[in-house]
């Protein structure tokens, strides 16, 4: 390598590297990803959440407490429609609070795991709500950015 590459590659990887652009993740990235999802959700801004799926992503909402025989499978713009259509249903009444938040990082550091209980209170129709569900996410990187490729909604109750 000739001296004037080398300083344009380390450059360019630190460039990369600080942008958030790494092909490895951390665990302080995931953390940071799921907490500007829960400050979309909060925001009720499907613009954002977009943002953070990956155009293949996979949306599966398991119901079967609420009685539905087989989970909801959702591509990202069938997910981002219900999303909109519920938020504009719940209006005001929408808050989003996530607990018992970890992540598990792959060997490799390719992709991770981040799990949380999420509650939502609502109102359908003027009745007052709130659900309780336990949520999978899987993210990865790529095309140089941090994506959601899948997410396992489980309702754990509704009252």
């Amino acid at each position: 390598m000739t001296n004037t590459l080398l300083p344009r590659i380390v450059g360019s990887s630190l460039l990369l590297s600080l942008a958030g652009c790494s092909s490895k993740l951390s665990e302080g990235d995931v953390y940071l990803a799921m907490a500007k999802v829960e400050q979309a959700v909060q925001q009720q801004d499907c613009a954002a959440m977009a943002h953070w799926l990956a155009p293949e992503a996979e949306v599966v909402i398991d119901m079967r407490h609420a009685d539905s025989p087989e989970p909801l499978r959702l591509n990202k713009s069938e997910y981002l429609q219900l999303l909109g259509k519920s938020w504009n249903a719940a209006g005001a009444y929408y808050t989003h609070e996530r607990s018992s938040t970890r992540v598990e990082m792959a060997r490799g550091g390719k992709t991770a795991v981040g799990y949380a209980t999420v509650r939502e209170n609502a109102a359908l129709q003027g009745q007052p709500f709130t659900s309780i569900s336990d949520e999978v996410a899987t993210f990865a990187m790529l095309d140089g950015r941090l994506q959601i490729t899948y997410v396992q909604a489980t309702l754990q109750s509704v009252q």
